[in-house]
């Protein structure tokens, strides 16, 4: 017996390699085992080790094919070489491009930008756009900003990487709507704090708005907006989703909820019922603020842009600006048919937006910005000719602290330590480190949007318009925006 009890323990000493084969042989024969005489899974049931096999290939298949099948051009949402522009851009690295486009230039759908047989110099500082003014302060906004992100959707090291790098290069950073935390505090940026249905941050037990909570909240000095979301482009009608396994105390404590359960907050707001209530909700930020306050919405009946008008004349109450948010826009976790199937893309719910203030005639006094895939320079030209006064991206950010797309944001297993609460993940994005990445890409977006201003024949964003943009209806035909989605003042289209 003793001698058997010697055999084994020196074995792997003196043949390691067979001690190893044993060990994996004996491992797979009882996965094989379990396998056989579980009841969850059918495939591993009737073929244990080769089900196993299947599941794992399963696994490995999307990282696989990003890094080694896929060409550039074809992952979603943003293709590898939108990536590699952002991560050269946040490193102050070349990103220029050899050899041509990639893209099918001339497929239907395609959006271009008319350049000028004249060009202008390019304005690497360009105005930035005034916001507000009318019943309280003013702000003037970047051209490019942080769109939407909480506090819970995002780790403390991201929101204070991009709080810092906001401070650094001039320009704001939205809160999301999960309240607004010491990490959007802690970088010394503007801000924009985000009201979302379930008032995360300015909330009494059962929900309802806390006008107190609230008015200390926005007193902050680095708060400069307010932003009333009514929807966003990634689930538009439903209420914002962050799952239990991403709830720390300290999320819970900002966002003023219990912790423990998934936090979904409701579809709707309940302190109005329609048009009318939302503008006397505005009305009600705007004196408890003395702030600009702006509401956000993917755009789903175009009957609800002359609705709202009307309303602004009616109750004479109106927000300062409205965010336009696609329906291709983004989120940590969204059911697939909301992110699929629901609202209208960005370019098209901009044109409409800015048609419908026209008409009502409120575009002077409102100002628009996009929220959506915009990534580039040229995204930034081309949403402001659609309408925009301004934009706010956040996945292009995401990108600039680490983000590698690995689609983990809802399970709290992000392996950037971008989208996860995990001290383990977390501690590989240093905020100090990433910070001056976050200003470096918004300063790269505005100098290519700068570039392309000027090779237009411009040098002041406001002078751009839909007839910049053309857009491929079918081979070999395109059409300037103005002939496809007019301006309510003109009879006929803008010449091309």
């Amino acid at each position: 017996m003793i001698d058997v009890l010697l055999t084994v323990l020196y074995y792997p000493f003196i043949w390691p390699f067979h001690a190893a084969l044993v060990v994996l042989v004996a491992v797979f024969a009882w996965v094989a085992v379990r396998d056989l005489f579980q009841q969850k899974s059918a495939i591993k049931r009737n073929f244990p080790l080769f089900g196993m096999g299947r599941y794992f290939v399963a696994a490995a298949g999307p990282p696989l094919r990003q890094y080694l099948f896929e060409n550039d051009r074809d992952e979603r949402p943003i293709p590898r070489y939108i990536r590699k522009w952002i991560y050269a851009s946040a490193e102050s690295d070349k990103a220029t491009v050899p050899f041509g486009t990639q893209l099918d230039i001339d497929r239907p759908g395609a959006v271009l930008m008319r350049h000028s047989a004249f060009p202008a110099l390019p304005n690497y500082h360009p105005e930035r756009v005034r916001i507000g003014g009318r019943r309280g302060a003013a702000y003037d906004a970047a051209l490019f900003n942080i769109s939407a992100m909480s506090f819970g959707s995002l780790g403390k090291n991201a929101v204070l990487a991009m709080s810092t790098g906001a401070g650094e290069g001039g320009f704001y950073q939205n809160t999301g709507e999960g309240g607004v935390s010491p990490y959007h505090l802690g970088g010394g940026g503007d801000l924009v704090w985000q009201l979302g249905t379930a008032k995360f941050g300015c909330r009494n037990k059962d929900g309802s708005f806390n006008e107190d909570a609230f008015r200390t909240t926005a007193a902050h000095d680095n708060i400069k907006m307010i932003e009333l979301k009514l929807s966003q482009g990634a689930k538009p009608g439903k209420g914002g989703i962050l799952p239990k396994e991403k709830i720390t105390p300290e999320i819970a404590r900002i966002r003023m909820i219990e912790p423990g359960q998934d936090v979904v907050s409701p579809p709707r707001h309940p302190e109005w019922d329609d048009a009318d209530g939302l503008c006397a909700f505005i009305g009600r930020l705007q004196e408890l603020s003395g702030k600009p306050v702006g509401i956000k919405f993917c755009l789903g009946d175009p009957g609800f842009l002359d609705d709202l008008c009307l309303s602004f004349k009616r109750t004479g109450i109106m927000p300062d600006y409205i965010a336009i948010d696609g329906a291709e826009g983004g989120t940590g976790a969204a059911p697939l048919a909301h992110t699929n199937m629901l609202g209208y893309p960005l370019l098209d719910a901009l044109m409409m937006t800015e048609n419908a203030l026209i008409r009502h005639g409120m575009r002077e006094e409102i100002k628009l910005c996009a929220s959506g895939k915009v990534w580039t320079g040229g995204d930034l030209a081309v949403v402001l000719a659609a309408g925009a006064d301004f934009a706010a991206a956040a996945r292009g950010f995401m990108l600039s602290v680490g983000c590698i797309q690995a689609l983990h944001c809802n399970t709290n297993f992000c392996p950037a330590g971008v989208a996860t609460h995990s001290r383990w993940l977390q501690r590989g994005l240093v905020p100090k480190v990433k910070a001056p990445n976050v200003a470096n890409y918004q300063h790269a977006v505005i100098h290519e949007f700068a570039d392309v201003l000027a090779s237009c024949g411009y040098d002041n964003p406001a002078a751009l318009s839909r007839k910049d943009i053309m857009k491929v209806v079918d081979w070999h035909t395109l059409k300037p925006l103005t002939d496809l989605v007019p301006y309510p003042w003109r009879d006929r289209p803008l010449e091309s």
